[in-house]
């Protein structure tokens, strides 16, 4: 009798574990379907953008205090990198690692505030705006004039033009240096202004005359793409991608390598839309048209769904910092000035 209670008790056991197992289970199964149903509610958290998409910060120039000062705009909140009485700052460059910004510096000229190439020299600093220095200074190399820096994919290389003396006069040229403003290297022969690398840096795009037939016509401007090879530090293959009636400046690649944003303007460069080139369809399309002086350093967001850049409008405003997103054609004011004295300039986001 004994033996059998033994036995009894046993099953009775097990019973009651099995139970409490098959309620753990089930109730591990509920709480998972709950935080699925959340996931559900909440689109956004469930495929957030990997860091390297998160901007962290937009920098910009204005000369509020009467000369071109650095400053960067995180959080709605500005802070004052670069400021000396004596000079303008105008056209910051975050590098790869976003450690560093390339920015150039030119003797303070109220009448002349940002891109100023022929007094420029070109400054690398901390991204933080400590440790300032002077990488190429006006005259480095020969030039009388640079501008336009851009960095490589990982930032061993430096993107520009600067204005050099030849047979025939002063011209300028696409050129590569190193990270420090030296070992400079002509990419071509041609007349070219406003370079940039495609997001792999297997190409190049700028601005020329078609077949370098150089002209005083600025309208006859066009954007244009070639081949760039590192190694041997040249372009090759250069290809007219537009064929319009306006002055083209400033083109960048979409963070997909699909689209090139760029400026298009009449040749006194008083009303300038913003456009965009498909590099799939080769069509080109405008994104911004209005009655301003639209363009600057223009850059993407990291997402690739806006375009950041400047805008003047002389009967309205100075110079004001604008976004635009390339699929509703919704054009956002992001930096003005009140009272409207002063400027803002040259947007990098990062």
């Amino acid at each position: 009798m004994k033996k059998q209670n033994k036995v009894k008790s046993a099953q009775q056991n097990f019973l009651f574990q099995a139970v409490c197992m098959l309620a753990l289970v089930l109730l591990v199964l509920f709480f998972n379907s709950c935080e699925k149903d959340k996931v559900s509610e909440n689109p956004i958290s469930e495929n957030p953008l990997p860091e390297e998409q998160v901007a962290s910060g937009l920098l910009f120039s204005s000369d509020k205090n009467g000369h071109n000062e650095l400053y960067r705009l995180q959080n709605d909140e500005e802070t004052l990198l670069l400021s000396d009485s004596n000079y303008d700052y105008w056209w910051p460059k975050v590098s790869p690692d976003k450690s560093k910004i390339l920015v150039y510096r030119s003797a303070a000229n109220p009448a002349k505030n940002h891109d100023n190439y022929q007094e420029a020299e070109l400054l690398l600093v901390d991204i933080e705006g400590k440790n300032e220095q002077v990488i190429i200074e006006k005259g480095k190399h020969g030039w009388t004039g640079q501008g336009v820096s851009r960095w490589n994919k990982d930032g061993t290389k430096i993107l520009m033009i600067s204005e050099q003396i030849v047979p025939t006069g002063k011209q300028w040229r696409m050129v590569t240096t190193d990270a420090q403003g030296n070992n400079p290297k002509n990419l071509s022969d041609w007349w070219i202004i406003d370079p940039n690398f495609s997001i792999d840096n297997s190409q190049v795009v700028f601005m020329a005359f078609p077949d370098n037939a150089l002209s005083f016509d600025l309208a006859e401007l066009e954007l244009h793409r070639a081949n760039y090879d590192e190694t041997s530090g040249s372009i090759s293959d250069i290809i007219r991608l537009t064929t319009n009636f306006t002055r083209d400046h400033d083109p960048a690649f979409s963070p997909n390598g699909k689209q090139i944003v760029f400026s298009a303007g009449n040749v006194a460069y008083t009303n300038v839309d913003i456009a965009l080139y498909d590099t799939e369809s080769n069509e080109e399309s405008k994104l911004v048209d209005d009655s301003g002086s639209n363009g600057g350093s223009m850059c993407w967001s990291l997402d690739g769904k806006e375009v950041y850049f400047h805008s003047l409008n002389l009967t309205q405003h100075p110079f004001q910092i604008k976004k635009v997103n390339i699929n509703s054609d919704e054009v956002t004011t992001l930096l003005a000035s009140t009272p409207q004295n002063f400027g803002y300039y040259h947007p990098e986001a990062y």
